[in-house]
């Protein structure tokens, strides 16, 4: 009996399963004339963190789902990313050395793939990971380029936005219910 209590004391931790439960998505693109910022509510996401430290992760929204507080922005956005042939933007990837639950705040690096407008990139992401309401926060900044997803950048008087767009993220994850 004593043996069996050892055994299962000294076993790994299982793997855990995380729901994002709550999160937002950001693009901010630069106009010399204004900066444009949309956001997306409607993010769905989980990640599976294995005994080993690695963290499996997938994110996703629907391209439809951002708002720029401009309509009319918003739905030539559509129309620039092909929202209707590919509807989701995705982030996916590892990170490696990260144990749960957390003992406090710290940075990671995600090695994973940015999907847009059916283009696939790899991505070095920096995450800044924190516990919070039992669960993990996970910021993260990074820059892409649209003309290396096939964008067409959109104008206003003739000017094209830079090439140069920020994708931010805060979100939520939870152990799955």
């Amino acid at each position: 009996m004593l043996a069996l209590v050892a055994l299962l004391l000294c076993a790994p931790p299982a793997r855990q399963i995380l729901d994002l439960r709550q999160g937002t998505l950001t693009y901010a693109v630069v106009h010399k004339l204004h900066e444009v910022r949309g956001t997306s509510k409607d993010v769905e996401g989980r990640a599976l963190a294995l005994p080993d430290g690695t963290v499996k992760v997938q994110v996703r929204a629907k391209v439809a789902s951002f708002d720029s507080g401009n309509s009319n922005r918003d739905v030539n956005m559509r129309e620039v990313t092909h929202e209707a042939g590919h509807p989701y933007t995705e982030v996916r990837g590892t990170l490696s050395g990260v144990t749960l639950p957390l003992k406090g705040p710290r940075e990671a690096v995600l090695h994973g793939t940015v999907e847009l407008n059916g283009e696939k990139r790899t991505r070095d992401v920096p995450v800044k990971l924190k516990p919070e309401d039992g669960g993990v926060r996970a910021t993260f900044s990074f820059p892409i380029s649209l003309e290396g997803f096939k964008l067409e950048r959109p104008q206003l008087l003739l000017v094209k936005v830079d090439d140069r767009a920020v994708i931010s993220g805060d979100l939520l994850f939870a152990a799955a219910k």
